[in-house]
């Protein structure tokens, strides 16, 4: 059956786990929302660090799976000094924020955007300015699963670390809310995952409060479980908030489990929470034990009592896990060749360099492009060549397709036949004269129609629309090549340095080429000038034999030449600028060229760096993980090496790749669409994508032999295969595998020992192991074997079970529920921390900071009071009761000697005694826990009755104590005695305040 999840995560280390916990749904799926998981997340905090759409961090094999806006909950742009200011308006916030003066000194660094800053209570402020907008967003999530999965029931799971002052601040409100929102404990599940301190932090980490925030937070959840901590409402419709169940169940973990392996805080541990969560969500329709477990439902969940008495004090509604799995790594196994294939497509793009039995190497080929560059049909195709650059011929399409448009030499030797022919059918005399006029006539007017001098002065203002369609062509050209796999981009930058070398050559020779050409037309001026000076000198007879039909001819090949010198002049004066514009656009394209090299490089660093940081281990040898790879590395790489070596495997997917870029670019593809729409991330993320494809499609189909395949592997199959014969050996094997799966917290051996008034006589610190193994009815004769080594391997409590899951890994589950928080071996540790903050100079301002209200006063002790500590508490009891007169002395009847005694009435109204000592300094010496809670419980009531509530009533009662106390000092002096009665009145002093 569907069931509904919502995962909370509050401040950075929820996040992280919320992270941690989609990659792994991703991981599985392939997909951030699976059919069969109704599964949604809110994520809180102070810090937008992990919430930007393109954070990194969120991507796995080129998806992202960062949460939506709907999704994240940022608390900030609350400024205190304003709301300090206006107190009375924040109804939510008056009852606990404290006193102003505590805060001053920190108003500076708080204003505008405040963030938790590893204070506790100033966390639960940000959280109070912004609860509208969690309740309403924590209701949408909500509803948006129940709708989708057509069921009520919730599981909310509140992830966080009590360390810093977000997660740690908000973390009761936020159970408080939800509860208050959804108070049927059995519809609505809450779970809260709480990360405690570790004991060394990195540097840095540590900025005051690291360690005491986590016991004060454990204090309160402990409140918050056993009625004593009701919180002031901080929506500020209602008061205290009595909640029948806050929470169904809190675990507790660190970053070391019972069996001494240590985890990274912030790498690792959200990966195995988010393992665990993971499991649960999974299978927890399967798994009825851990229900019981996590609903307190397998044993007693009644909590600790004072002593005495039946007044709750230590909630056992506390739970630790720990969790292993043993798998034949198909996710990394998939990611190394992924990273393989990425970095062969990748170098195949930057130098297309194949080698035989090296793969797509890491360097160029060796070319001449300079040589090529120069090719006459090269030049033709690029249209730059010196007819083209001087616009002889058309360069842009509407020049090219204008059919009036002929070369320079064409035009004037066409020209010229015409004129001649023209000319021939006017008066002799005029032919030179006429044929000089309509040459002229044409160069200023009629070229082009418009005249030479006017039509390349025209061009010149559309030299950089040239100059940009002779780029577009080439580079059309080079991307084409690119996209065939023909050229590499290393090619392409080398050819294009190339070509901007060999046009920077021609550009430094124009000058001499315009310098010839003058000089060519001062030659052919003097041709044309002699001409003339024959033609009038042509007599009658000379012109009978032909004379002026020569000269004419003459005249016009001269005039021919004089005038297409004139328009080169005029041409290579356009075409000098437009070969320096052409080698600028050239140059721009050369950069957007290199940037697009720089991208696949990086992307190179990358896939290598991913290569080298997976299948790295030992196998199966290291099992201190909590994920042990059941595999051989060595044989991956050899597949991986052997696939990077496979021309036709390597061309084909690098097609793919090239195809998938090509997809991304649309119709007109250029190096600078590519930069655009193609940064470093988008490239890593497109080959990872296309390159995941390929390797699955590539393994199914060149992998014939089942024990060579790496992907779609049973890890019964593989276990089978190892162990086949050898029982002894699955043995040790599966003895070594639960010796290292244990639970991530240690509990004191001291604590679950103790014995006495208040402490629970049922069983407490109940464990379950839970081993989760593929369904493989095909190799039901293996798996038989491989439980009864589980039942050998584990001396308590287990179960086995067999569900329909990926065939590929086993899941070892241990979880431990029914203790007290006195049991956690690091508890002392953070209860030392804690007393070394309140009991420093600033002990006020440090109360204030710890707790998300009040004082340590206003939570119950996490631990059974020492004897010592009985007697310190005790005694102010004692005195105060002494002098109400509670206190007689009398008669031991068993005894028959002199005690001092206290009477006490039974549920029916009867007296009895209650003998606490000989003396008084006896009493002192001996008093015990029952003793001293009856006291205190006999005197609280008493002083809460009509009776003493007066200060004046209680007055008598502090004199009586000074005088109780001059005795004392009379008869032993000032020694140890009297200072411990001294102690004793000074409390006893404060309690009659009612302080």
């Amino acid at each position: 059956m569907l069931t509904n999840h919502l995962i909370v995560g509050l401040g950075g280390t929820g996040g992280k786990i919320i992270r941690a916990m989609r990659k792994r749904i991703y991981q599985e799926f392939r997909k951030e929302n699976p059919e069969n998981i109704s599964i949604g997340y809110l994520y809180v905090d102070s810090s937008p660090e992990m919430m930007g759409l393109d954070d990194p961090t969120w991507k796995i094999l080129g998806t992202s799976v960062q949460l939506g806006k709907a999704s994240q909950l940022l608390i900030k742009g609350s400024n205190l000094k304003d709301v300090m200011d206006n107190i009375e308006m924040y109804p939510g916030i008056r009852p606990w924020i404290g006193d102003r003066n505590e805060w001053q000194d920190i108003f500076n660094s708080i204003m505008g955007d405040a963030l938790g800053g590893q204070k506790r209570r100033l966390g639960r402020f940000l959280f109070a300015t912004n609860v509208d907008k969690f309740n309403t967003q924590l209701q949408e999530r909500a509803k948006a699963l129940q709708e989708a999965a057509k069921i009520s029931d919730i599981t909310f799971h509140v992830c966080c670390g009590v360390a810093g002052g977000t997660g740690s601040g908000i973390l009761i409100d936020t159970l408080c809310q939800i509860r208050s929102l959804y108070p049927d404990p059995r519809k609505y599940h809450i779970l809260a995952y709480t990360l405690l301190p570790d004991t060394h932090p990195p540097r840095g980490w540590d900025t005051g409060n690291y360690h005491a925030n986590g016991y004060a937070n454990l204090m309160e959840l402990n409140a918050l479980s056993v009625g004593k901590y009701m919180p002031y409402d901080v929506t500020g419709k209602k008061q205290r908030l009595s909640l029948s169940d806050p929470f169904n169940g809190c675990y507790i973990f660190t970053n070391e489990n019972e069996n001494g392996m240590i985890v990274d805080v912030g790498n690792e541990l959200p990966g195995i929470v988010a393992d665990f969560l993971y499991q649960k969500i999974m299978d927890g329709n399967n798994w009825d034990t851990l229900r019981r477990m996590e609903n307190a439902e397998n044993g007693d969940g009644s909590p600790e009592t004072e002593p005495g008495t039946k007044i709750p004090a230590r909630s056992k509604r506390f739970l630790t896990f720990g969790i292993k799995r043993l798998v034949i790594p198909e996710e990394e196994i998939l990611e190394y060749l992924t990273y393989d294939f990425a970095s062969q497509a990748s170098l195949q793009l930057l130098y297309n360099n194949w080698q035989e039995g090296l793969g797509f190497f890491n360097e160029s080929k060796s070319q001449d492009f300079n040589e090529y560059v120069r090719q006459k049909e090269v030049l033709e195709r690029w249209k730059i060549t010196d007819d083209h650059l001087c616009l002889s011929y058309g360069i842009l399409s509407e020049d090219i397709s204008n059919k009036k448009w002929k070369s320079i030499q064409n035009e004037w030797q066409d020209v010229m036949v015409n004129f001649k022919l023209i000319i021939r059918e006017s008066d002799k005399k005029t032919w030179l004269d006429e044929l000089g006029k309509v040459c002229g006539k044409r160069f200023v007017e009629d070229f082009r129609g418009v005249g030479v001098k006017i039509f390349y002065n025209t061009k010149l203002k559309a030299k950089r629309d040239i100059a940009k369609e002779l780029r577009k062509k080439i580079e059309l050209e080079l991307f084409d090549e690119l996209r065939n796999g023909v050229k590499s981009i290393n090619d392409i930058t080398r050819l294009i340095d190339a070509i901007i070398s060999y046009n920077a050559e021609r550009l430094n020779i124009i000058d001499d080429k315009m310098m010839k050409l003058k000089n060519q037309e001062q030659v052919i001026q003097e041709k044309v000038n002699a001409n003339y000076n024959e033609w009038t000198r042509v007599g009658f007879i000379r012109s009978a034999f032909g004379k002026h039909d020569k000269i004419f001819d003459s005249q016009a090949i001269s005039l021919c030449d004089l005038y297409m010198a004139r328009t080169w002049i005029e041409a290579w004066a356009f075409g000098k600028p437009l070969l320096s514009e052409f080698i600028s656009e050239m140059t721009d394209l050369k950069s957007e060229v290199d940037m697009a090299a720089k991208t696949l490089k990086e992307a190179i660093e990358k896939f290598e760096d991913s290569l080298s940081e997976r299948c790295s281990d030992e196998g199966t040898l290291n099992m201190k993980k909590h994920i042990i790879r059941f595999y051989q590395p060595k044989m991956v790489k050899e597949t991986g090496a052997k696939l990077a070596k496979d021309d036709s495997v390597q061309k084909k997917q690098a097609h793919r790749v090239r195809a998938a870029i090509s997809g991304k670019l649309g119709n007109n593809p250029s190096f600078k669409t590519f930069n655009e729409r193609i940064s470093t991330s988008v490239f890593i993320d497109l080959l990872e994508n296309e390159c995941e494809e390929e390797v699955r499609i590539t393994h199914d189909n060149y992998i014939q032999n089942p024990k060579e395949k790496l992907l779609g592997v049973n890890i019964i199959e593989k276990l089978k295969e190892e162990y086949r014969g050898d029982p002894l050996a699955l043995q040790a094997y599966v003895a070594d595998l639960i010796k290292h799966a244990g639970n991530y917290l240690s509990f004191s051996s001291i604590e679950k020992q103790k014995r006495g008034l208040g402490l629970s006589s049922a069983q407490s610190a109940v464990s379950m192991f839970t081993v989760i193994l593929p369904k493989t009815p095909e190799h039901s004769d293996f798996v038989s074997i491989f439980k009864d080594a589980i039942q050998k391997g584990h001396p308590g409590d287990k179960e086995i079970l067999e569900l329909p899951k990926k065939p590929n890994e086993i899941i070892l589950v241990s979880i431990t529920n029914l203790f007290p928080l006195r049991y956690l071996g690091i508890l002392q540790f953070l209860k030392e921390k804690y007393e070394q903050r309140i009991n420093g100079k600033d002990s006020s301002r440090a109360k204030l900071e710890l707790h998300t209200e009040g004082d340590e006063s206003l939570f119950p002790n996490l631990f059974v009071p020492s004897s010592g500590e009985v007697i310190k508490e005790g005694l102010p009891y004692f005195l105060i009761a002494k002098s109400m007169g509670m206190i007689m002395e009398g008669k031991n009847q068993t005894t028959g000697l002199s005690e001092v005694i206290m009477v006490k009435k039974d549920e029916y109204g009867f007296v009895s005694p209650v003998y606490l000592g000989k003396t008084i300094t006896d009493v002192a010496d001996n008093l015990d826990m029952e003793k001293a809670y009856f006291l205190k419980n006999e005197v609280d009531t008493k002083l809460k009755s009509g009776e003493y509530l007066h200060v004046d009533k209680r007055e008598p009662i502090r004199k009586l104590i000074e005088a109780e106390l001059l005795s004392l000092l009379n008869t032993y002096g000032f020694g140890d005695i009297y200072n411990r009665f001294l102690e004793g009145a000074r409390k006893a002093a404060i309690i009659l305040k009612g302080e």
